[in-house]
């Protein structure tokens, strides 16, 4: 009994061995059968990603070239010059005078006032002293602003045997012709610094209160050897100290719309007035 289970299940183990035998063999006379393929056949989308990724490549070169090629063709074709030159910000100096100062004109190649504009910008300070900051703008291909902030000239006055324009940064400027334009300034020959001084006092005074100016006078005392005198437009004599004239002549309007009729506001010390004639000074 036992041996007959025995051989049973021996024969079964066999038939099985063979199927997977015949089935083995099949599959090595299929694969014998089947003709040997490029990888790119049996990698079909290989080749594709290959041509593709040189596709791109390719083209970034091209375009790359291509973009450098036109910036050159650019910079060196009459469509990189200055076409329009606007200006900003001016009050005084007219935009020829600003364009003379900066060397920005129609005609110069815009690539190179934008690459050298730090140097453009400190040589027009010095060629022209009443520019106190320039700043240039690419507006366009063909076009440049000019956005400036003047020193703004606040009169004139003889030094010596030369006339010189006064700027409200103390600076001088040389003139050529005695003429007078706002504040008249006197007695200031051998006084250079305290002239620059009141000038920079000065020059921080609102327009309105500035322009109402029409003389000062160097006239220091044993007493106050700081002292200046401002004759105004509108008749008042101010007396000042050179160090405070700016900060005190900001109260000027206030003082004189209290005056009943012209006088002196003493501004050296505190601040009063009194008319002319009412007080012996």
């Amino acid at each position: 009994m036992a041996r007959d289970r025995y051989v049973s299940e021996h024969q079964q183990y066999a038939k099985r061995l063979a199927e997977l035998e015949k089935r083995s063999a099949q599959a090595r006379r299929k694969a014998a059968a089947k003709p040997a393929h490029h990888i790119g056949y049996r990698l079909p989308h290989l080749r594709w990603h290959f041509y593709k990724t040189n596709g791109e490549r390719v083209f970034k070169l091209v375009f790359l070239f291509g973009v450098v090629l036109l910036l050159m063709l650019y910079i060196l074709s009459p469509l990189s010059k200055v076409k329009t030159v606007a200006v900003q910000g001016n009050d005084q100096l007219s935009q020829l005078r600003i364009e003379h100062a900066t060397r920005v004109y129609p005609g110069r190649f815009i690539w190179g006032v934008w690459v050298h504009q730090r140097q453009i910008c400190q040589q027009a300070q010095l060629r022209q002293p009443r520019l106190a900051h320039v700043k240039i703008r690419v507006t366009g291909p063909q076009s440049i602003c000019l956005v400036v902030r003047e020193n703004a000239l606040l009169g004139t006055t003889h030094l010596g045997h030369q006339n010189y324009a006064v700027l409200a940064n103390g600076q001088l400027q040389k003139v050529t012709n005695h003429y007078q334009v706002g504040i008249n300034y006197q007695c200031f020959a051998g006084h250079r610094q305290a002239l620059k001084q009141v000038a920079r006092q000065l020059g921080k005074l609102k327009p309105a209160v500035r322009e109402g100016i029409s003389t000062v006078v160097y006239q220091p005392t044993k007493e106050m050897p700081d002292r200046i005198v401002l004759y105004m437009r509108d008749g008042n004599t101010v007396l000042a100290n050179q160090h405070t004239v700016g900060k005190k002549m900001s109260f000027y309007p206030a003082i004189a719309a209290n005056m009943k009729q012209a006088g002196v506001i003493d501004l050296q010390v505190g601040a009063y007035s009194y008319a002319y004639g009412s007080k012996d000074k």
